[in-house]
């Protein structure tokens, strides 16, 4: 009986342990953040003609404000105002008042983004926001308040600053937004300026780590 009860215990010992392994191989990785970057661009150098462009469409497309993993090449920046005191704040991205950038994206941002910024301004302080998955140009009743939006000091002259959205666990099925805007109407304190952007020489990007909805990287090919 002792001999039958030590050649059970022995062969269930040899199980667990050919099992171990099997099982342990059956465990999902967990998925590491990638870094990314997404740069900033426009069809054109002077963007209030990108946003009236669009606006002439009744806002029903796309902005043509646009960011990607393509570093640009042009030498000359494309710029535009981010004031517009007559036109309206509260929307989710408006290209023919402030500069407003989408870009696809699937997987969720984790952590601080920065957005390095380029400006040629006067001294103040405006506005940054980030979304997720939000349609452009939904406004007032239909606004949707961003995941992070924070205050900006600007130099005086041109330069770069550091934008940052903090402690982000921001998911992402199509895509993110990004909005740069002095605020308007009795809001605005007077700041003028234009933010530069797609070139090597103004350099306006998104950087940030993003853990992949599926694959190796959150950027759809």
């Amino acid at each position: 009986m002792k001999k039958a009860l030590t050649v059970a215990v022995a062969l269930g010992l040899v199980v667990g342990l050919i099992a171990a392994p099997a099982s342990a191989k059956k465990k999902k990785k967990k998925a590491k953040p990638v870094a990314t970057t997404f740069y900033m661009h426009g069809p054109t150098t002077v963007g209030e003609v990108d946003g009236a462009n669009w606006f002439s469409n009744l806002g029903a497309a796309p902005s043509p404000f646009t960011m990607d993993e393509t570093e640009p090449t042009d030498p000359v920046p494309d710029s535009m105002t981010f004031t517009n005191p007559a036109l309206n704040d509260q929307c989710t991205g408006l290209p023919a008042a402030f500069p407003s950038f989408q870009g696809n994206l699937a997987g969720t941002i984790k952590g601080d983004a920065t957005l390095v910024a380029h400006f040629a301004s006067a001294p103040g302080t405006i506005k940054a926001r980030i979304w997720a998955d939000v349609p452009m140009f939904s406004c007032n009743e239909a606004y949707i308040e961003p995941a992070s939006e924070v205050d900006v000091e600007l130099p005086s002259g041109q330069g770069e600053v550091e934008i940052v959205f903090p402690d982000l666990n921001l998911k992402a099925v199509t895509g993110i937004s990004v909005e740069i805007l002095a605020p308007s109407g009795t809001d605005w304190g007077g700041q003028i300026g234009r933010l530069l952007y797609d070139s090597p020489a103004a350099l306006t990007r998104l950087e940030f780590n993003c853990i992949p909805a599926s694959g190796k990287s959150c950027v759809p090919s």
